[in-house]
């Protein structure tokens, strides 16, 4: 009976040392996408760099009267905030899948008509956000600009606003 008590109490640790240490080794991968802004519209692999694009139509979303419990459109916003309803964040993930947390990204952001938006990012949300003018319905192409410490990295995409 000792034998078999212990035999069950070495296994237990056993599995708690594995599972300890699975959780260690899966710490940088970012498998949880909740805490990303907006939905996933594109991703690329440049030099070893995942990069992932989330947008957000800010006029889709409710936001909540401070002075009272009732919601309404975006559509009460001030002016400034409706000039550029549209968001988009980058994340950036290196080789080693862990998150950068420190660079310089611009957006480029051109329409059908070759009408252009020049936007920084800024980091937030461990990403990188801007938000921009997407009103017209038709294609966009999206530039980006990614200065690193020691790396430079340039990518592009259309996206199609219905």
């Amino acid at each position: 009976m000792k034998k078999q008590f212990k035999l069950i109490i070495s296994s237990a640790l056993l599995s708690i040392v594995f599972m300890a240490g699975y959780a260690l080794s899966m710490e940088g991968h970012d498998m949880d996408k909740s805490d990303k802004i907006g939905d996933l519209i594109h991703e690329s692999v440049i030099d070893g760099y995942v990069l992932s694009y989330y947008f957000m139509d800010l006029r889709d979303k409710k936001t909540t009267d401070h002075g009272s419990d009732t919601t309404k459109d975006t559509h009460d916003m001030d002016k400034m905030e409706m000039d550029k309803p549209h968001h988009i964040m980058l994340y950036i993930m290196d080789n080693d899948h862990h998150t950068i947390l420190k660079g310089k990204v611009g957006f480029i952001i051109k329409d059908a008509d070759n009408n252009r938006q020049k936007e920084m990012g800024m980091f937030m949300s461990n990403g990188f956000g801007t938000t921009a003018d997407m009103k017209k319905k038709g294609s966009y192409t999206i530039f980006t600009k990614i200065v690193l410490e020691n790396k430079v990295l340039k990518d592009s995409f259309k996206y199609e606003i219905n």
